[in-house]
């Protein structure tokens, strides 16, 4: 008999697939991303309103990213993955976030405490980055008494070099200080080597665990493939980070760079921030990059496209697929980069610039800054003992612990060079390790893999909203330039949104009331004639046709082809409810099916209201000439029973309220109602009744403003048409 593995190698091996929307599935803490933005398309449009709800949002979201107040400024790295990016550009998410952001952060300083014991040892991490920092709010939920070490004026590691136009001081310090406030959290500012081992001297001090995530505050030689390239001993040449870190403690006046021509070497965000910096000290900056102006090759320039454009309104010069052979120097001064054409950035082995010699130009400038390449402190680490015979770091990728010693653990960019937000993906992976570690059960994780859902099919795609930034001309300072969304943008960019993921990663609906529980579609087989119109319905691929075997007696005497639903793909919308005509399919269980029923046999309208776009209409009771408002989760699943049924119990008039267009939360659910009313008009008429007493009405009012306005006009119209002169109404499947 087979024997259950138990070892690590066959806890990796084991894949767990899932998925997600692509957005979610590219940012490295899998934030919620359809979940919140499906929240922000309800707020109501009064600033006083919505208060109380992005509240809401900002505690769901803060819960599992404390940093989600700073990422709303710098962090759009899941906008690259949207569904939307070349269906007229992606859901401007980092936008939405800091929007929340702006709103969030004053509360900040209200919350409360985690109310947890801390009795579960102390841990030690050294570093107060986003990795150290996420790692100690991790472990502090979980009731580890931590304690972070820091030489640093100022928590935050490299995201403090990110200069304050991009990302305000305030917003920065207000989260970093309630993450520690809230967290119990304490810190210490020095960590002395001095020759020895400081995990050892931590670990006398009455330490269990060590999270390293010192990151790489050094800057590396300059070596682009061709030799090193030696400028030590000239004058006005520094490290880009080395300015950026100095601008932030205002140790650098105004008009630093006035009147001078200053060079920056390197293509990624780093570069950018140091010449714009540069520029708004006085300075002509020109980029010198390796990579092409293509971001779409493999050698296209890593910076962030809002950081390219930014430079480009700031006069700033661009000067694409150039190395740097030798910084040439004058009387100790710095006078000029000799720069030779860069043929490919990137090959098979990876980084690798390969040059033509042949072709090479001198730039001139009065300052020369080097934004390429960190390392980490070596020291540090070496007097750890934390280095293979190879001179790497010997580090479990999935577990990040140490295969040198156990109680260690490493992650942020001291183990790789990435995005704030892997480093803070790293802190809460290294937390459930170290967690694990000192319960004493095993570190070993699955390893998931996710897979990002396609988009839904819909005819109408959103274009997106144009930057607001200060004029270059008004911006050339340190205050923040990019003008955010108002709260009547943010709902509306957030009704962009596709909603592509699946139901069960999102529950929106359940978290806001407008569904008690998630449903499902269930499918009897034995109504099911195989025809195909709910794969048609579909807007998500969803549901889809099979054969299944005909037995008899216990043997196979045929196939017959019947539907069924991908229940981790299906949105629940009932779409494909709807569409069935031999009624083999059913929503379980069904949001209108218990108002339905209420419906009365009296004069009146009956109303089937749409809760994402008119959640207030479809829960109120109140309105004159409404003898039963029916709310459903979209108008695209009320049929022709519904509707007949309506007008079997003696109403005047059926009303459809759905969305407004484009803003359908299911993407086509008022064409599909509308791709139904011909056929209904038809079934109406045979009976004796109107067409003009059915209404569909495709707008949003979540406050319920417009509502009795529209059913007054509407019972106004239902008047003149006078009493119904119906045959008996009679229908069934």
């Amino acid at each position: 008999m087979w024997q259950l593995r138990a070892d690590e190698q066959a806890s990796a091996e084991a894949a767990v697939k899932q998925t997600l929307p692509p957005c979610q599935v590219r940012c490295p803490i899998k934030e919620a991303i359809q979940r919140s933005n499906v929240m922000i398309s309800l707020l109501p449009n009064d600033p006083e309103k919505a208060r109380d709800g992005v509240i809401q949002i900002g505690d769901f979201l803060y819960d599992r990213n404390p940093f989600f107040t700073v990422c709303g400024y710098i962090c759009g790295i899941c906008e690259r993955e949207c569904n939307y990016k070349n269906k007229g550009g992606s859901v401007k998410r980092r936008l939405l976030k800091q929007f929340l952001s702006d709103m969030y952060t004053p509360y900040l300083n209200e919350k409360k405490p985690l109310d947890v014991k801390k009795d579960k040892g102390p841990v030690a991490i050294l570093g107060g980055g986003p990795g150290g920092l996420f790692c100690a709010w991790e472990l502090s939920k979980k009731g580890y008494d931590v304690t972070i070490f820091d030489n640093n004026p100022k928590l935050g590691g490299a995201v403090r070099y990110i200069p304050k136009y991009r990302l305000p001081e305030k917003v920065l310090d207000t989260a970093v200080d309630n993450l520690i406030r809230l967290g119990g959290i304490k810190i210490k500012k020095k960590v002395k080597v001095n020759g020895g081992d400081p995990i050892s001297q931590l670990k006398d001090q009455g330490f269990k665990a060590f999270f390293i995530a010192t990151g790489t505050p050094y800057p590396r030689a300059l070596t682009l493939g061709i030799k090193p390239v030696d400028w030590h001993g000239l004058e006005n040449v520094m490290y880009g980070l080395t300015l950026l870190d100095e601008v932030a403690k205002n140790n650098i006046p105004p008009d630093y760079y006035k009147d001078k021509n200053v060079i920056v070497v390197g293509g990624g965000n780093v570069a950018f921030d140091a010449a714009r910096t540069a520029a708004r000290l006085g300075g002509k900056a020109t980029i010198v990059c390796l990579e092409t102006w293509d971001k779409s090759s493999k050698d296209g320039i890593p910076a962030d496209l809002e950081e390219i454009e930014g430079a480009h309104q700031e006069g700033i010069r661009i000067v694409y697929s150039r190395g740097v052979r030798s910084v040439i120097g004058k009387k100790d001064k710095f006078e000029k980069i000799d720069c030779p054409k860069c043929t490919s950035v990137f090959d098979e082995k990876g980084f690798n610039p390969k040059f033509d010699t042949s072709d090479c130009i001198e730039i001139e400038g009065d300052v020369l800054l080097i934004t390429i390449g960190q390392m980490m402190d070596r020291s540090l680490l070496q007097n750890t003992g934390l280095f293979d015979e190879s001179g790497r770091l010997a580090v479990n990728p999935l577990t990040l612990q140490s295969q040198k010693r156990k109680d260690v653990f490493l992650g942020g960019d001291v183990r790789r060079i990435g995005f704030m937000v892997d480093a803070m993906a790293e802190g809460r992976q290294a937390a459930d390790s170290i967690d694990k570690y000192l319960r004493g059960v095993s570190t070993a994780r699955w390893l998931v893999t996710y897979e990002g859902s396609k988009p839904p099919l819909r005819d109408v795609f959103k274009p997106e909203p144009a930057p607001k930034w200060t004029p270059p001309d008004k911006r050339m300072n340190f205050e923040p330039f990019e003008i955010g969304f108002t709260l009547d943008e943010a709902i509306k960019e957030a009704r962009r949104c596709l909603e592509c993921g699946p139901c069960i990663s999102c529950k929106a609906c359940v978290a806001t009331g407008i569904q008690p529980e998630l449903p499902t579609v269930k499918v009897d087989e034995t109504l099911c004639s195989g025809c195909g119109m709910c794969v048609a319905a579909c807007n998500y691929s969803t549901a889809h046709l099979a054969d299944m075997p005909i037995l008899f007696d216990g043997r196979e005497v045929g196939v017959k082809r019947v539907s069924y639903t991908d229940p981790l793909l299906c949105k629940a919308c009932g779409m494909c409810v709807s569409a069935c005509p031999s009624g083999a399919r059913e929503l379980v269980p069904d949001l209108s099916a218990t108002e339905k029923h209420k419906i009365t046999d009296t004069p009146g309208i009956v109303c089937f209201a749409c809760k994402f776009g008119w959640g207030y209409a479809a829960g109120n009771g109140t309105f004159k000439n409404i003898k039963s408002m029916v709310p459903v989760v979209c108008i695209g699943k009320v049929d022709a029973t519904d509707i007949l049924e309506s007008f079997k119990k003696g109403s005047d008039g059926v009303m459809l309220l759905g969305c407004g267009e484009g803003d359908c939360h299911f993407q086509d659910g008022n064409q599909e109602a509308r791709k139904r009313m011909y056929l209904i008009h038809k079934i109406l008429e045979s009976f004796g009744i109107e067409k003009e007493r059915l209404e569909v009405v495709t707008s949003i009012d979540p406050q319920g403003e417009k509502i009795q306005g529209i059913i007054n006009g509407f019972m106004d119209r239902l008047k003149g048409l006078g009493p119904i002169k119906r045959q008996e109404v009679t229908h069934g499947r």
